[in-house]
C-alpha cells in the first residue's frame, strides 16, 4: 500500500496542465494583439477577423522565458526529498521563435486577406529534478510539454464597420515523461510499458477558430473570437499514464473585448477570455468529490490527474504614441483564482499556474521596418497545503514565477 500511495502523491504534485493557445492568444508571437484589434501579421491568431485591417507585412520574432519553480517539503515527509526541491534543474530557460506573413487580396467585391503564421504556444513546459524522487521512481523526474502551431487565416470585410474571419490551425504536440517507474505495473496502470522513460512522443490534429470585429465608431472597436474544441491525437507511448489513454484536445475558448482610442496619442483595451479547461481529460482530479483519494488506474478514463478547472482571464492594456516613430505600451493580465481545498493533492494544476502578468513594450518604426521589444513579469504564485494522513501528512509549499523577453522585427512590403 505504501508503494502505491508514494507514487500517487508524487504524480499529483508534478503533473501539469496544458493551457490552450487561445487563452493566451494575446501573447502569440510575443506581441500585444487583442481580440478587438491588431498591429502585426499575428493579429489573426488572436481573432481571425482582425487580419483584414492590417497592412501587407511579414513578422519574425524570438521569445525567451525564465522560469523558477520548486516544492518545499516543510515537515520532511519521507516520500519526498527533504527541504526544497528545484523543479527546473537545468531547465530554467525556454526559447521559441515564430514567423508570420500577411497579404490583402480582392475576392470579388470583398476586401479580404490571407495570413500564415507559425508559432509555439505559451504553454511550453519543462520540469526537471537533479535527483530521483523515491515516491516516483529510480531516475530523475523530467517532464516536457510543447505545442507548436501553424495557422492559415482568412478574413473578409463585410462593410466599413464589420469583418469576419476563420483560422484553420494545425497543432503538433510533443511530450516526454521520465522518472515514474513506480507506476509502471499492472496494479497501477492500464497499459504497463507505456508509462515512463519512452522518449519524446508526438500527436497532432486540426483546430478551427472563428472571429467577428465591429468598428462601432472611429475610436471604438469590439471583437469576439471562438475556438472549437478539437481532438489532436494521442500520446501512444504514454497511454498507460495520462487520462483517457493519453488522448489530447484543444479546448473550447470564447473571448470578447473592446479597444478605445481616447485621443490621438492614447489607446486602451479591455477583454475577457474563458477557456473550457474543465472539459479536458486532465480535469480528472486526484481527490474525488467525497474527499477520498482517486484510486483508479493510470491511463483509464477515471485516472487521477491535475484537476483542471475552467479559466477566466481579464486583460487590460494601454498604449501611448510618443511620436510618428515611437510608441510604448503596458499590459496586465489576470486569471481569476478559484477556491481550493487545504488538501494539497486537490487541483494540483495550480502549482504551475501564473495568475498575474505585467508587460511593458516598445515599438519603433523606421520607414518600412518595425521593431518591437517587450518584457513581461509573471508574479510569484505560492500554493500551500497538507498531505493526507494516508501518505504521512506534513505541509508542502509550491512556488513558481516567470519572466520573459520578446524581440521582433516586422517589414511592410
Amino acid at each position: 500500500m505504501i508503494g502505491f500511495y508514494s507514487y500517487f502523491t508524487l504524480y499529483s504534485l508534478l503533473i501539469l496542465n496544458l493551457m490552450v493557445a487561445s487563452a493566451y492568444g494575446v501573447l502569440a508571437g510575443g506581441r500585444p494583439n487583442s481580440i478587438s484589434g491588431g498591429i502585426n501579421a499575428f493579429a489573426g491568431v488572436v481573432n481571425p477577423a482582425n487580419s483584414v485591417w492590417i497592412a501587407d507585412r511579414v513578422d519574425l520574432g524570438i521569445f525567451l522565458v525564465r522560469q523558477k519553480s520548486s516544492i518545499d517539503n516543510r515537515d520532511n515527509n519521507p516520500l519526498y526529498l527533504p527541504g526544497k526541491t528545484d523543479l527546473n534543474y537545468k531547465a530554467k530557460t525556454l526559447f521559441t521563435s515564430d514567423a508570420a506573413i500577411h497579404k490583402k487580396i480582392k475576392l470579388r467585391s470583398y476586401e479580404s486577406s490571407f495570413s500564415l503564421a507559425t508559432y509555439t504556444l505559451p504553454s511550453y513546459l519543462k520540469l526537471r529534478t537533479k535527483r530521483s524522487i523515491p515516491a516516483a521512481g529510480i531516475t530523475p523526474v523530467r517532464i516536457e510539454n510543447k505545442i507548436q502551431a501553424i495557422s492559415a487565416i482568412f478574413s473578409f470585410k463585410i462593410n466599413v464597420r464589420h469583418s469576419i474571419g476563420l483560422s484553420i490551425d494545425y497543432f503538433y504536440l510533443s511530450h516526454l515523461r521520465n522518472g515514474f517507474q513506480r507506476s509502471d505495473n499492472r496494479l497501477r496502470s492500464v497499459s504497463p510499458g507505456h508509462v515512463t522513460n519512452n522518449g519524446v512522443d508526438h500527436s497532432n490534429g486540426i483546430g478551427l477558430s472563428l472571429g467577428w470585429r465591429w468598428n462601432i465608431t472611429q475610436s471604438l472597436t469590439f471583437g469576439v473570437a471562438y475556438v472549437k474544441k478539437s481532438y489532436v491525437g494521442q500520446y501512444r507511448k504514454y497511454r498507460g499514464f495520462e487520462p483517457y489513454h493519453a488522448k489530447n484536445y484543444i479546448p473550447q475558448t470564447i473571448g470578447a473585448g473592446f479597444t478605445c482610442q481616447f485621443s490621438k496619442r492614447f489607446t486602451g483595451r479591455l477583454e475577457v477570455l474563458w477557456a473550457n479547461l474543465g472539459n479536458l481529460p486532465n480535469a480528472n482530479n486526484n481527490i474525488l468529490p467525497n474527499g477520498k483519494l482517486n484510486l483508479n488506474k493510470r491511463g483509464s478514463n477515471k485516472s487521477p490527474s491535475s484537476g483542471l478547472q475552467d479559466a477566466t482571464f481579464i486583460n487590460l492594456g494601454i498604449g501611448y504614441i510618443v511620436n510618428k516613430r515611437l510608441s510604448i505600451g503596458m499590459g496586465y493580465s489576470h486569471r481569476i483564482k478559484l477556491p481550493r481545498s487545504s488538501n494539497i493533492l486537490s487541483h494540483t494544476y495550480t502549482f504551475q499556474t501564473i495568475y498575474d502578468i505585467l508587460s511593458l513594450g516598445i515599438n519603433y518604426n523606421y520607414y518600412r521596418h518595425e521593431f518591437f521589444l517587450s518584457f513581461s513579469s509573471g508574479f510569484k504564485n505560492r500554493v500551500s497545503g497538507y498531505l493526507p494522513k494516508e501518505v504521512g501528512g506534513g505541509k508542502l509549499v509550491a512556488k513558481k514565477c516567470t519572466s520573459s523577453l520578446s524581440v521582433a522585427w516586422g517589414y511592410l512590403y
